[in-house]
């Protein structure tokens, strides 16, 4: 088994500068990261608050992250829209910029039945010059049906799934059905880092692991050793800041901790702006 997904990756942040990005502030945040042992990156993911971004913005940004990162660390590039012609031009601009994936959700606004969502996803990972990581995210837009992720797993450029349900059952359906397959099952939520790894879980793709990445870096490890009480510590010693970041406006309160992490302003964007 050689999967192309593994361990914690960060979820990158947009920092706004009125109606244009901060560009210190962005490539603060992925230097902090640079010389610790996260995996890599994610570009335009919900914390990015990718839907107040156009497409140029959005891929200027993965230009940034992929000029800037470690030559060591991985770039997924969210390619998340309603409709396949955006989705694709954001999938072939990973190519071009030498993405490692792309992570991609179900179209949303209208609720599609779940055959045309997955017929969406074969599409998208049959065109796409990356690989495609699934993102279900029930938060925002539709599920993706264990069913339904279970048939399009045998597609040779899906690599694996990224679930911000926070529900460990699906977690385990999908890790125990995958066992042995070339499929990462990634979570994308920091409170149960330490079940989901112990559950099977390839990895991560979560916001913390910006934010702290020293210390998600330093779970990954006790976790890997077996030492499931320092990791547990380690999961407790972050919960206070899970909880104040996620007592504001999404992702306002994220924002709010990377800023007193990296001493920049990580400004979000008003919706009236």
């Amino acid at each position: 088994m050689s999967r192309l997904l593994e361990g914690p990756f960060a979820v990158l942040m947009t920092p706004f500068m009125g109606e244009g990005i901060d560009e210190e502030a962005f490539v603060a945040q992925i230097a902090m990261a640079n010389d610790t042992n996260i995996s890599g990156y994610v570009t335009n993911g919900s914390t990015a608050e990718y839907i107040q971004l156009s497409l140029e913005q959005q891929m200027y940004i993965s230009d940034l992250a992929a000029r800037n990162k470690a030559p060591d660390k991985k770039l997924i590039v969210s390619a998340c829209t309603g409709n396949l012609a955006d989705t694709l031009r954001l999938c072939n601009h990973a190519g071009e910029i030498g993405a490692d994936a792309v992570l991609v959700c179900p179209p949303y606004y209208f609720k599609y039945p779940s055959c045309e969502r997955e017929k969406y996803f074969k599409q998208v990972a049959d065109l796409s010059p990356v690989p495609v990581v699934l993102y279900s995210v029930p938060f925002f837009t539709q599920e993706i049906e264990l069913d339904v992720a279970f048939r399009l797993f045998e597609h040779d450029n899906i690599i694996g799934i990224k679930d911000s349900s926070a529900n460990m059952k699906r977690l385990m359906h999908m890790a125990q059905y995958t066992e042995g397959m070339d499929i990462s099952i990634m979570t994308g939520t920091d409170d149960i880092l330490v079940s989901a790894l112990v559950g099977g879980c390839a990895g991560s793709l979560t916001a913390f692991a910006a934010i702290y990445p020293r210390e998600i870096s330093d779970l990954y490890a006790a976790v890997n050793k077996g030492n499931f009480y320092l990791a547990r510590e380690i999961q407790y010693s972050l919960m206070p800041k899970l909880r104040e970041a996620d007592s504001m406006t999404f992702p306002r309160g994220y924002k709010k901790l990377m800023a007193e992490a990296t001493c920049y302003p990580f400004k979000d964007k008003e919706v009236g702006e």
